[in-house]
C-alpha cells in the first residue's frame, strides 16, 4: 500500500479518520507498506494490511491467522471482533469465495478488454487520463489495467482475494491502488473521486441499489458515475424501448419474441440456481463444462449464460451467473432512477444485445435535488 492512498481512505465503520502503523516496508517506485494496520480513531476498528494490500473486510484477521499470530503484541483480538467476522462470513463469505476462484481460474488480459471498457463505461477514451477513479469490484483487474493504461489514478477494490493478480502491477506503478473490501461498506471518503465505475458487478451484492448508493457518495460534484448489471424482461412497455447495439437493430422486428426467450431464458437460470448456488464451488465448475459447449450451438447457446467466442472464457462466465448467492435483476427505469435519486444527470444509456444488459452514465450535480426540496 503506497502512502499516498491515505488521504482517500476512512473507516467503512464509521467513516471516521484512520491512523496508519507500518511494520515493513519496501522501496520501489515508491514507498510501499508490505505489512501494517490501519486503525480508526473514533470506533477503534483495525484493518490488517497484507502484502502490500489494506484489507477492510470484517473476516481478514481470521482469514489470516499467520499475520495476527506474528502481530499480536499489536493486534487488539476481542469477542466483538469474531462476531463481526462471523456475521460477515454469512453474509459475503460465499461471493468472496466463489468469485475468489472464479478470477483466479480467468483468462489473463485479452486484446478485446480496451473495446469491452470504453462501451461499457461510456466514457471516452482522452477522458481518462490524470483522473482518479474506483473500479468497483475489480476481480483479476481487467479493466483496472486498461483505465491505468489510458492514464487514470486507479483505487482497485474487489471483495476476494483476487486481487493479488494485480499485485506486480501495482508495484510497478505510482498510479495503481488495491483495496479489498466491500460495496456496501466503501472505505473511501465521499466525493473524493471522479469517476467511479463497476462492470456487472453489483447486481451480486445483496442490495444493488444500496451498492450503487454507495458508489454514488464517493464521486464528487462534476464527476462521473458508470455501471451496468443484469437485466429481466421486465415488462413488455419497457423492454420495447431499450436500447440496441447497432448490430443488433434488426432484434425490433421479433422484439415480441426476444421479450419472451428472456423471460424463459430467466426462469431457467433462477431454477438451476436453486441448486447451484447449494453446490460446492468446485463441483459447480465441472458441471459448467457442458454449458461452455453448449454454447457454441446457434440459437440454444442464447440459453446458456455465455456466448463468447472462447470456450474458456464461456466456462468461467457460466460459473459467474450460476455460483454467486446473490444475484438481482433490473430495468432501465430502475437505475436510470436510483442515479437520479444520488443527485446525477443522466447522459447515456447503454446499448445492448440480445440479453437486456441495462447500464448508466451519470453526471453528479452540484445538489440533488433532495437538498432542494429540504
Amino acid at each position: 500500500m503506497k502512502h499516498t492512498l491515505m488521504p482517500f481512505l476512512i473507516c467503512p465503520e464509521c467513516r471516521q479518520t484512520l491512523m496508519l502503523s507500518t511494520f515493513k516496508e519496501q522501496n520501489h517506485k515508491s514507498c510501499e507498506v508490505i505489512e501494517g494496520l490501519l486503525t480508526c480513531q473514533s470506533c477503534t476498528a483495525a484493518y490488517p494490511i497484507i502484502e502490500g494490500i489494506p484489507l477492510f473486510n470484517s473476516n481478514s484477521f481470521c482469514l489470516h491467522a499467520e499475520f495476527v499470530r506474528k502481530y499480536a503484541d499489536k493486534i487488539q483480538q476481542s469477542a466483538q471482533l469474531i462476531d463481526k467476522a462471523t456475521i460477515f462470513s454469512k453474509i459475503h463469505g460465499q461471493t468472496q469465495e466463489r468469485f475468489g476462484h472464479e478470477w483466479m481460474n480467468y483468462p489473463g488480459p485479452m486484446a478485446e478488454d480496451r473495446k469491452i471498457f470504453l462501451e461499457e463505461t461510456q466514457i471516452p477514451q482522452s477522458d481518462w487520463a490524470g483522473k482518479t477513479v474506483l473500479d468497483a469490484g475489480c476481480g483479476m483487474g481487467r479493466y483496472t489495467r486498461i483505465a491505468h493504461d489510458l492514464g487514470a489514478h486507479v483505487i482497485a477494490m474487489d471483495l476476494s482475494h483476487a486481487l493479488i493478480r494485480l499485485q506486480e502491477a501495482a508495484f510497478n506503478s505510482d498510479r495503481m491502488h488495491l483495496i479489498q473490501g466491500n460495496l456496501l461498506s466503501i472505505p473511501l471518503k465521499e466525493e473524493s473521486l471522479d469517476t467511479a465505475y463497476s462492470i456487472g458487478v453489483i447486481h451480486h451484492t445483496p442490495s444493488a441499489k444500496e451498492a450503487a448508493r454507495q458508489l454514488a457518495k464517493t464521486v464528487k460534484p462534476g464527476g462521473h458515475l458508470s455501471f451496468w448489471v443484469y437485466g429481466t424482461a421486465g415488462s413488455f412497455k419497457h423492454f420495447q424501448t431499450n436500447p440496441l447495439r447497432k448490430d443488433r437493430t434488426g432484434l425490433k422486428k421479433i422484439i415480441l419474441l426476444a421479450w419472451f426467450i428472456v423471460g424463459i431464458r430467466q426462469f431457467i437460470s433462477d431454477f438451476l440456481r436453486v441448486v447451484t448456488i447449494r453446490i460446492s464451488h468446485k463441483c459447480l465448475y465441472l458441471l459448467c463444462y457442458p454449458l461452455a459447449l453448449l454454447g457454441k450451438i446457434p440459437f440454444i447457446k442464447y440459453l446458456t449464460f455465455s456466448v463468447h467466442p472462447l470456450w474458456r472464457v464461456r466456462l468461467q462466465e457460466n460459473f459467474d451467473w450460476l455460483s454467486p448467492p446473490y444475484q438481482s435483476h433490473h430495468t432501465k427505469e430502475e437505475i436510470i432512477q436510483w442515479i437520479q435519486e444520488e443527485g446525477f444527470d443522466l447522459l447515456k444509456i447503454l446499448p445492448h444485445g440480445f440479453v437486456p444488459k441495462p447500464g448508466v452514465l451519470g453526471k453528479k450535480m452540484s445538489i440533488r435535488p433532495s437538498d432542494i426540496k429540504k
